[in-house]
């Protein structure tokens, strides 16, 4: 837990040049609740910037989003208003969004991983297996990206989980105290009260709890699932006058309007490419992505089987495949701007659990063969998703090999995000170097585990190179040079923050200082590289005009 902690407090990325709005709607609903004790976020459009993901109704403007994330952040938020208030300061944006990150997403779901840890520790004997999925999920998978952010893809992951875990424990021990029906009902109801499509698993979670509740738990379950049903019935009601009415008919875009006017709130026709996208792209495809799910497919034929788990197996494949089949059916299933398949964030957990079961088989067989294999796709996972993740965790929509068309380059040229070590005046890459080492040093705690020597050194030793030879074919862009890549690449370093220490801020501070020709094409190729045509040929023109002033 504490190697988890330190990776989800340590980064901090933010960039505000590109007005993200599926956290600043939730940000504006969280002040304007804190604030003034309403749902309106005009002031806050007026005192930050006007942002999308908001509907408007009879004038007024509010977030479209599921009330869950921006309540979560309400506490945190309040206590750093008091706070100001108490020093005669205006709230900052940049710190309320951190506050609002750590209280409003990164708490709750540290605290569903030490759940969750604890629970995939029963279903195998292996530790090196239990923390190599583990790590998997809460590291290496888009969950850490989102958990990053203050939007609800995480959160809902954990709210659908953590009340599985509540119902199958009832349902295998026969008995379920007042409370945990009452958690298990709350955490249910909350997972659409955090993400409106979560409402799949919400109904065949209260299925499940239905069958595994004894009948007079149902009322502790029903209690806990009125809180959350009660609150976002009471948003929906203040903001779009029907408690029953979610806002995406009022949306202000008249784009995102009409594709939700389209089928049901933008569900029309099954797409196949968007199975494909959401599953096995190689750069953005659930299972590329964290490859160690691969073995879900094996756990679940395994779970399915076993009578004793054969209920619990069926909730997780129908909440998986029902999700998945449903997102297909929405006009805009890729999400947008992401880092991996967002809408398909909750099933994580769904298929972690299986994969622990399926690895846990061949690990009976062949122990040092599921350990080398466990460790390798940990690593992929930590280098397709993690990286990305902490560096930008919402790519354009034609990036679709985030490391190899973007990150690498950022990583080249010092751009870094925002993280503990600026405190102490430490920029670039050279700050990113102990989040590295903290993901390294994970990896080998994972193989070490293994109880027997020949185990550890064996994952140790095969399981990098296995990991490269995964990784590497989903690494290689396809599209060299496109020109839509380019131009991403172009925004994403025009707006990056923060600004100032990436090798070419530093050479053109130095060149106002010291201006060279042989300086400024250095700094022309700079750009050229970051896809910054405009400044590129401005660079050379400077270099040009040095180089006639020295020939005269």
């Amino acid at each position: 837990m504490l190697v988890c902690a330190a990776a989800y407090l340590y980064v901090f990325p933010n960039q505000p040049g590109i007005n993200n709005p599926n956290e600043n709607a939730r940000l504006y609903m969280t002040a304007a609740v804190a604030e003034q004790g309403t749902y309106v976020v005009d002031a806050y459009r007026a005192r930050w910037g006007w942002t999308n993901d908001c509907a408007i109704k009879d004038g007024e403007a509010f977030s479209v989003k599921a009330p869950g994330t921006s309540l979560l952040g309400v506490p945190g938020y309040w206590a750093y208003h008091q706070w100001t208030q108490l020093r005669g300061e205006e709230v900052d944006r940049t710190v309320a969004l951190w506050v609002a990150r750590v209280t409003g997403t990164i708490a709750p779901w540290l605290l569903f991983l030490f759940f969750f840890h604890r629970w995939l520790g029963r279903w195998s004997r292996s530790a090196l297996l239990r923390d190599a999925v583990f790590f998997s999920i809460a590291l290496g998978s888009c969950l850490y990206g989102y958990g990053l952010l203050f939007v609800s893809h995480t959160t809902s992951a954990a709210a659908a989980f953590g009340a599985f875990m509540l119902i199958s424990d009832a349902w295998h021990s026969g008995r379920a105290t007042w409370r945990r029906a009452f958690a298990a009902g709350l955490l249910t109801a909350a997972i659409s009260w955090l993400e409106y499509p979560g409402f799949i698993a919400s109904v065949l979670l209260t299925g499940f709890a239905m069958i595994a509740l004894r009948p007079k738990r149902w009322i502790g379950f029903g209690l806990g699932a009125l809180l959350p049903t009660l609150s976002v019935m009471h948003f929906q009601w203040r903001a779009f006058g029907n408690p029953l009415t979610p806002g995406h008919r009022y949306v202000e875009t008249d784009a995102f309007r009409e594709i939700h006017e389209q089928g049901f709130f933008g569900a029309k026709d099954f797409q196949w490419d968007a199975l494909y996208g959401l599953l096995v792209h190689p750069g953005k495809g659930l299972l590329p992505l964290t490859p160690i799910l691969i073995f879900a497919l094996f756990g679940l034929a395994i779970l399915l089987w076993r009578r004793r788990s054969r209920l619990d197996a069926l909730v997780a494949l129908s909440i998986s495949v029902i999700t998945t089949v449903v997102i297909c059916f929405m006009i805009n299933w890729n999400g947008g701007w992401v880092i991996g398949p967002r809408y398909l964030a909750l099933l994580y957990p769904f298929l972690a659990w299986p994969a622990l079961v399926g690895l846990d088989r061949l690990h009976r067989r062949a122990a040092w063969l599921a350990g080398t294999l466990a460790v390798a796709t940990t690593a992929v996972g930590f280098v397709l998703s993690a990286v990305p993740s902490v560096y930008y965790p919402h790519f354009p929509i034609p990036i679709d090999r985030p490391v190899s068309q973007i990150v690498w380059r950022l990583i080249e040229h010092d751009y870094a995000p925002h993280n503990a070590l600026g405190l102490v005046d430490v920029w670039g890459s050279a700050s990113m170097v102990p989040l590295a080492a903290l993901g390294v040093l994970t990896l080998a705690l994972i193989a070490w585990q293994a109880p027997r020597a020949r185990t550890r050194w064996v994952s140790l030793l095969l399981g990098p190179p296995l990991a490269a030879l995964i990784a590497w074919p989903l690494l290689i862009d396809p599209r060299p040079g496109d020109r839509e890549i380019t131009d991403a690449l172009a925004l994403i370093t025009r707006t990056w923050d923060p600004a100032g220490h990436d090798r070419a801020a530093r050479l053109r501070e130095e060149l106002d200082e010291a201006p060279t020709a042989a300086g400024f094409r250095a700094l022309g190729g700079l750009y050229e590289a970051e896809g910054r045509e405009r400044e590129a040929s401005m660079a050379r023109a400077r270099a040009d005009a040095l180089e006639r002033q020295a020939a005269r």
